[in-house]
């Protein structure tokens, strides 16, 4: 069970954001048979994208993102979804920190940034 980095972050992840991930990871251990994103961080960006960072905590077989419909809610309620095309794979038995971006277009209803969680 480890807390894997994909490569890119690997090389650019400030050590407080590693330390963050590192700590959210060891809060939230593997259950087998269970994939969960973790919320992390939430916010716009200056193009109006909705920027949701998560801890994929992967207990299942290996979790392969591309092509894949994710949705993303508050409080229950959908607020986006987008079909992601990244070619990001989540080993069983791993955990991944990642950003999920959902531009303008996928969102059916203005997000409130609070009570977030992201499902597939």
């Amino acid at each position: 069970m480890t807390l894997i980095f994909e490569e890119k972050w690997d090389r650019t992840i400030a050590d407080c954001d590693r330390k963050m991930y590192q700590d959210i990871y060891a809060k939230h251990p593997i259950q087998e048979g269970k994939l969960q994103f973790i919320p992390v961080r939430i916010a716009f960006n200056h193009r109006n994208d909705l920027l949701a960072s998560v801890c994929i905590v992967n207990g299942k077989d290996d979790w392969k993102l591309e092509d894949r419909l994710l949705s993303y809610f508050e409080q229950n309620t959908l607020i986006a979804e987008k079909r992601f095309t990244h070619e990001l794979t989540v080993q069983a038995n791993t955990a991944v920190p990642w950003t999920f971006i959902f531009t303008p277009e996928t969102m059916v209803r203005q997000a409130t940034l609070q009570n977030w969680e992201i499902s597939d």
